[in-house]
């Protein structure tokens, strides 16, 4: 099965529209697409808005990144992004600063094959069999 979606760019960074599903609810949000992230991550206000606590989560966490160690926790949650749903991934939940949602990680994106044309604002998008 094959995707095609648009992108924002959200100065030098690729914005994707995603859907996350939580306990309580579900959000809209913009999350930065970053092949050097392992794990999708949501910041907490997100997080908070679909029922989500540190009381829920699976296990803590620490995001290392160039400018910070944020420590949050991490939960499993159903998101839909590119064209696709992923049920029962785990999502990381930490304060990222930046102003951002959040970002879409490798461990979402490694089950597709993806291909970004920037001159055209595009993504496309394979589903790996299985």
């Amino acid at each position: 099965m094959r995707a095609e979606t648009s992108f924002q760019l959200v100065g030098d960074l690729i914005g994707v529209d995603a859907e996350v599903i939580g306990p309580t609810g579900r959000a809209r949000v913009q999350l930065i697409l970053d092949t050097g992230a392992v794990l999708t991550t949501i910041v907490p206000s997100v997080a908070d808005a679909i029922g989500y606590s540190s009381a829920l989560r699976i296990a803590w966490s620490v995001t290392r990144t160039a400018a910070a160690e944020e420590r949050g926790y991490i939960v499993r949650s159903e998101i839909s992004a590119l064209g696709f749903t992923v049920p029962d991934l785990r999502i990381v939940v930490a304060d990222l600063g930046y102003g951002i949602d959040g970002v879409l990680g490798m461990d979402f994106l490694r089950l597709f094959n993806v291909e970004i044309r920037p001159a055209d604002l595009r993504i496309l998008v394979e589903k790996i069999a299985p």
